[in-house]
C-alpha cells in the first residue's frame, strides 16, 4: 500500500487532460454520457464527487482499498479524499456519470446536507449499490433526461452553468430519495471501534479471499463472533461479509480471465478451485456465462 503523501492528488480538469476529454466549460463540473476506455493506471485521490450507473458492461474499481466490480445495475459513488484506482473498464462499457468539486455546490450544498445529512454522498454509504432492475430503470431516467437538459441548453457559459447547479442538485436529490432504501439502520453511529473492524475485515479479504471464503476465518482474525461481523459489516458497508468475499473472488475470476495467458485449468488451480468442473459451476452461476464464452468475448472486443 502507499504511503498517504504519495497518492497523487487528481482534479477534473487532471482528469480532463489525461483522458483527452472535449471540455473547457468548467474546472469544477463534468459530465459524461459515455465511459472513456482510456483511464488513469495509477491510484489517486480525488477533489470531487463523482457518482453514476452503468448500463453494459463494467468497471473494476478499488475505492479505499476494497474492490468493486460495478456492473450494469450498479450505482458507483467517491468522494473527495478517497483512494481510488481504477483497475479495469470492459470494452464497451456503457453508463452516465457526473463529476462534482464542492465548490461548484457551494450555494446550494449547505441547504441540501441539512436536509439530508445521511446522503448517499457522505463516506458511510459505501461506493456501490446494486439497484433492483426497476430502480436502475429509474435512475438511468433521472440521469438521461438530466443530461440531455444540459446537452440541449443554448446558455451562455454563466448561465449555463447556473443552470447545471440546479440540474445537479435536483439529480443529487432525487437520486438521494430513490437509494434511501437500499440503506439500513441509516441513524445509526458506528463508534471507532466498530469502524476499526470493518476496515480491518476488509483489508483481511483483500489478502486472504482466495484461500479462506468462510466468514469463521475473519472472525476469529478478528476475534468477534460471525453474528457481530456480520452486523457491523452490513451497516457500514451494506453489503454481508460473505458478499464482500464474493465480489473480490469474482473481479479477480474475471481480470485472469480477460488479461492472462494461463489456461482456464490454470487459472481455476490458481484461484484454489478444487477442479475446473468447480470453477465452471461457480463462474456460470455468478454470470451467467462460461469461462470460455467470457474469455472469447474479451478476445473478440479487445484483440
Amino acid at each position: 500500500m502507499k504511503r498517504k503523501d504519495e497518492i497523487k492528488q487528481y482534479t477534473i480538469r487532471n482528469i480532463i487532460n489525461y483522458r483527452k476529454l472535449d471540455w473547457s466549460i468548467s474546472d469544477d463540473f463534468l459530465y459524461l454520457t459515455d465511459v472513456p476506455e482510456i483511464f488513469e493506471p495509477f491510484e489517486m485521490k480525488p477533489h470531487y464527487f463523482a457518482y453514476g450507473i452503468i448500463n453494459s458492461g463494467s468497471i473494476t474499481i478499488k475505492v479505499d482499498y476494497q474492490k468493486f466490480l460495478i456492473d450494469e445495475r450498479s450505482l458507483l459513488i467517491y468522494r473527495p479524499e478517497q483512494n481510488v484506482k481504477v483497475i479495469k473498464i470492459e470494452a464497451g462499457t456503457k453508463g452516465m456519470f457526473v463529476l462534482f468539486t464542492k465548490k461548484f455546490m457551494d450555494y446550494l450544498f449547505e441547504s441540501f446536507f441539512s436536509i439530508a445529512p445521511n446522503s448517499f454522498l457522505k463516506n458511510k454509504f459505501g461506493s456501490q449499490v446494486v439497484l433492483s432492475k426497476e430502480d436502475h430503470s429509474k435512475m438511468n431516467t433521472l440521469f438521461t433526461r438530466t443530461l440531455d437538459f444540459l446537452v440541449a441548453s443554448e446558455a451562455d457559459n454563466e448561465r449555463w452553468i447556473y443552470s447545471a447547479k440546479s440540474i445537479l442538485l435536483a439529480l443529487i436529490n432525487e437520486s438521494d430519495f430513490l437509494v434511501n432504501r437500499y440503506i439500513e439502520n441509516r441513524n445509526i453511529i458506528h463508534q471507532p471501534r466498530e469502524e476499526e473492524i470493518g476496515y480491518s475485515f476488509k483489508k483481511l479479504v483483500s489478502k486472504h479471499y482466495l484461500t479462506f471464503r468462510n466468514i469463521e476465518f475473519y472472525a476469529q482474525e478478528l476475534n468477534i463472533t460471525t453474528n457481530y461481523l456480520h452486523k457491523i459489516v452490513k451497516n457500514q458497508f451494506y453489503q454481508t461479509p460473505a458478499e464482500i468475499i464474493n465480489l473480490a473472488l469474482l473481479s479477480e475470476c474475471k481480470e485472469r480471465l480477460s488479461g492472462s495467458s494461463e489456461s482456464i485449468s490454470q487459472i481455476a488451480d490458481h484461484l484454489q478451485f478444487t477442479n475446473l468442473q468447480s470453477f465452471s459451476r461457480y463462474f456460470k452461476k455468478q454470470t451467467g456465462s462460461t469461462p470460455t464464452s467470457f474469455r472469447k468475448y474479451n478476445i473478440l472486443t479487445n484483440p
